[in-house]
């Protein structure tokens, strides 16, 4: 099975050298998405929340342009900077995942740039799209 990077309209542009999504046969491997609105290029405002939450906005957007959805993520790395910020996560995610949430690792971690959270992400991609 071979790896093939993504490129479709509405994905980040990488910081470095690295591809934002990677797809192997219908799996997504999205790199760690922070909370940057990707519109503007700044955080929003008030607080954690709103952070943790267009992190979400983000994976969702590049899930959508590669044909998949957040029902079809299966495995969900959050790196965070503050251990207080712990529920505001479980919140969010229960949230973004009513039902049937994807498995998930947390870590305590540093940031670049001052960031909070950074989430990567694998999804399915249902058979028959992208």
């Amino acid at each position: 099975m071979t790896s093939e990077v993504v490129r479709a309209e509405g994905l980040p542009r990488p910081n470095g050298h690295y591809s934002p999504v990677v797809k192997v046969g219908n799996l997504l491997f999205l790199a760690a998405q922070t909370g940057i609105d990707q519109a503007t290029g700044t955080v929003p405002e008030g607080g954690f929340e709103p952070e943790c939450r267009q992190a979400f906005t983000n994976i969702q957007t590049i899930l959508h342009a590669c044909g998949s959805s957040l029902p079809g993520v299966v495995r969900a790395v959050v790196l965070y900077t503050d251990l207080a910020d712990l529920p505001v996560i479980n919140a969010v995610f229960a949230d973004t995942f009513p039902t049937d949430p994807p498995a998930r690792t947390a870590a305590i971690v540093g940031l670049a740039g001052g960031r909070r959270i950074s989430i990567e992400i694998t999804a399915v991609v249902p058979s028959g799209t992208a």
